[in-house]
């Protein structure tokens, strides 16, 4: 039997002893799950403004749906069933479009890669605390991450313009995947990738218009987005600003999202300087990229929720694999092994009569750990001693 065979058994053996042990009967014992009964709390919402939609009733009145205009005719394909078979409909979709990203990634690696990738993808996912808490919500995240690992697939398989049009049919979808054009375009330099972004951006809002009531846009703009930038004061926010809220400087929280972000973009473009590029053969500086860009995105969002951190799998996936092909130094190993502990587990435990933060600390480690990969190789990695 084929070593990669033996390997991928094992792995499955693994995945499916947590999921019977772990996974499944935490989910179907959680209150509320979506595999079964109205689909949870945030799917009633996407269900309800995709009905309203239909209806042609304003969906963003009193309803608590503050997805783009664009977004009401995918949610509008759900409301055409009844509720239940809609929460079915909902996590087939969402799951279907996890395992694409999964294999479009897959598609980039070759041989022991691609099997070292895979196997750290089920695990990290059979291993999910935020994904039981997503899909007990029905929330919208692991579709809009998935769409965006996509992108990077095609980017990666050299199909341009997909890669960009996957990307903004995620932004329409829910916006913060915008973000990820620092990595796309000020990373790679690659004003060409704009283009397509904002092409294709246009394309599907001036195709949503022949369905979409051009108002719902303007209410939108100027009644749901800036409320959406105000940071939410609930404790189980796990972004950068909800502790700035806790300080009393809620007001500042906003700037100091947009100041997170730009010293992100700012060191992107950096890190590309001449005499910065010791790995630029290599996929490890991209990778780790692309997983910071994702870290930031979660960080210095005004409003993360625990649901919102499966966006890692993948991208730590990703990012792990190819870290574990290179001779890296076996305590910073440890280090990112302990920030993906952290960020896959659950987001708060209660230790010595206090709550830890864990998807906050695991963040921070995870995205200070990615800098010297730039800026000081040397510190995590083995370089070759030049003769």
């Amino acid at each position: 039997m084929d070593q990669p065979i033996r390997w991928y058994i094992l792995v499955v053996t693994v995945c499916l002893l947590i999921g019977w042990n772990f996974w499944l009967p935490t989910f179907l014992y959680s209150t509320g799950p979506a595999l079964y009964g109205s689909g949870g709390p945030d799917f009633n919402i996407f269900y309800t403004g995709g009905y309203l939609w239909l209806t042609h009733k304003n969906p963003y009145l009193n309803t608590g749906f503050v997805y783009p205009p664009t977004s009401l005719p995918f949610f509008g394909l759900f409301a055409l069933f009844s509720t239940d078979m809609a929460a079915l409909v909902w996590m087939v979709t969402y799951f279907f479009v996890f395992a694409v990203a999964l294999l479009g990634l897959a598609l980039t690696f070759e041989g022991e890669r691609r099997t070292l990738y895979i196997s750290i993808a089920l695990l990290l996912f059979f291993t999910s605390y935020p994904l039981l808490i997503m899909m007990n919500l029905g929330q919208s995240d692991l579709l809009v991450a998935s769409l965006a690992v996509l992108s990077l697939a095609s980017q990666k398989l050299k199909h341009r313009f997909w890669s960009a049009s996957l990307l903004a049919f995620a932004t329409l979808l829910k916006g913060p995947p915008i973000l990820l054009l620092v990595y796309f375009v000020l990373y790679r330099r690659d004003l060409a990738y704009l283009a397509r972004f904002l092409l294709s951006t246009g394309t599907i809002i001036a195709v949503s218009l022949l369905f979409v009531p051009v108002q719902l846009y303007f209410y939108y703009l100027t009644n749901v987005v800036p409320a959406l930038s105000i940071v939410s004061s609930s404790q189980v926010n796990q972004s950068i600003g909800w502790y700035v809220w806790l300080l009393g400087m809620g007001n500042l929280s906003s700037y100091i999202s947009v100041l997170g972000v730009g010293l992100f973009a700012s060191f992107s473009l950096y890190v590309n300087r001449r005499g910065l590029k010791l790995f630029r053969e290599g996929p490890m500086r991209n990778d780790a990229m692309f997983l910071m860009n994702v870290l930031v995105l979660l960080l210095f969002g005004p409003r993360t929720w625990p649901a919102n951190y499966v966006w890692i799998i993948l991208p730590i996936a990703l990012f792990l694999t190819t870290l574990m092909m290179e001779q890296v130094r076996v305590t910073y190993l440890c280090l990112v092994g302990l920030a993906t502990f952290l960020l896959n587990s659950a987001l708060s435990q209660r230790f010595l009569l206090t709550t830890l933060p864990l998807a906050t600390i695991g963040n921070l480690v995870l995205t200070l750990s990615l800098i010297p990969i730039y800026v000081r190789p040397n510190w995590i990695i083995h370089l070759p001693v030049e003769k």
